[in-house]
């Protein structure tokens, strides 16, 4: 009986710690449990399960610099869009239950659906990053690391003055990953209908210089605006017409009273909307051959005659000074109304690198004069070799 006693007591002396030994281990259990589903949230199997992802930013983030780079190394959706830290990781996994509800919904739950909604999403996402100056941007870029020297010039001018001034990654980089949502604009309404024969009466005036259907000279005097984006044609006209870009030329044309706002906007359109073959179509030979036909469907193509220079190493400089703004493919970048240079005449690309050059003409800030003096003429000839070549099928 005094051994039984005495047991009893024994335990109840060790109960506290015994109970304390279980709830720590089955603490451990639960906070390795939550903590492991937490993280599997956080992969990009994850992210991309639900094919309202997959089917669209998947789409974006597979051609972009965060999945497949030089270095080898990728961020994934979580490195962009969770906190790193406890709480503000809890809380952006609290928030993302809306996501789950919208769902089960099916708000985005088609491309369609999405694209109507990207404009929003987007705004969101970017508010987020703004009010936290970049937090999760930080985690692998920080200005005071930043060896400004061994960047491409126009980014150094740009990070250099973001750092002083108190800038953020997302006030440059909305589209770096994913596609930008289309703007509301004007000449963003192509779902209206073109006034063709009016447009066609404009051109008139406009081809005189650069072509019948916008193709501009081989000599470079007059550029191609040909396929060109429409707001960005519709920004150049309107610089003409203030006096902003000065071009002799140009003079009798920009004004209010021989192009009106009406009239930018529709040779805007018209233009942008030119499609022209870099390549005549092979013959059909099972129809009668019309040589008038041929020779105005050569009139109208238009691939740029290789460039003298050093293509690969035009492209190793395009890609790391301009690729940034103008594209990878030189396509440019609608959103942000920076033109193309595929399909560009060569020589009136050099001649505005002449008047970049020369501070004849703003490239973007006045001190971007400056930089383009830094590039040597074999440079600037190499490039130009490698966009000369990108029009070819």
């Amino acid at each position: 009986m005094r051994k039984l006693i005495s047991r009893t007591r024994s335990l109840i002396t060790r109960a506290p710690l015994l109970a304390a030994v279980f709830f720590f281990f089955f603490g451990i259990i639960i906070w390795g449990g939550f903590n492991t589903f937490m993280e599997a949230t956080n992969t990009l199997p994850f992210c991309i399960s639900c094919h309202e992802m997959k089917n669209t930013v998947y789409q974006d983030y597979k051609h972009s610099v965060h999945f497949k780079n030089s270095s080898g190394v990728r961020a994934v959706c979580s490195d962009c869009h969770v906190p790193r830290e406890w709480g503000p990781k809890v809380i952006r996994k609290i928030r993302a239950s809306q996501e789950l509800f919208h769902w089960m919904i099916g708000t985005i739950d088609t491309p369609e659906k999405f694209d109507k909604k990207r404009k929003e999403l987007a705004s969101r996402v970017w508010a987020s990053m703004k009010a936290t100056d970049s937090r999760e941007c930080r985690n692998c870029h920080q200005f005071s690391v930043m060896d400004l020297a061994n960047q491409a010039r126009f980014a150094a001018r740009i990070h250099e003055d973001a750092s002083k001034d108190g800038g953020t990654c997302i006030d440059c980089h909305k589209g770096i990953t994913h596609r930008l949502p289309a703007e509301e604009t004007v000449l963003a309404k192509d779902e209206e209908a073109l006034d063709i024969e009016y447009a066609e009466e404009i051109n008139e005036t406009c081809a005189g210089c650069h072509g019948e259907s916008g193709e501009g000279t081989a000599d470079g005097e007059y550029p191609r605006l040909a396929g060109l984006d429409a707001e960005y044609i519709a920004r150049q006209l309107r610089h003409f017409k203030s006096r902003e870009r000065l071009n002799i030329p140009m003079l009798p044309y920009a004004t209010e009273r021989e192009l009106p706002e009406e009239d930018v906007v529709l040779i805007a359109r018209y233009l942008s909307q030119i499609k022209l073959p870099t390549k005549l179509p092979p013959i059909d030979e099972n129809k009668k051959f019309d040589a008038l036909a041929r020779l105005e469907q050569s009139g109208k193509v238009v691939n740029i005659a290789r460039y003298p220079g050093d293509v690969r190493m035009g492209e190793r400089f395009y890609q790391k000074e301009c690729a940034g703004c103008h594209g990878r493919q030189a396509e440019g970048n609608k959103a942000r109304q920076i033109p193309q240079l595929m399909g560009q005449r060569s020589l009136y690309l050099k001649r505005q690198i002449e008047r970049f050059r020369k501070g004849e003409r703003l490239h973007d800030d006045p001190r971007d004069a400056g930089i383009f003096k830094s590039f040597s003429d074999t440079e600037i000839d190499n490039m130009l070799a490698y966009l000369s070549i990108l029009d070819d099928d």
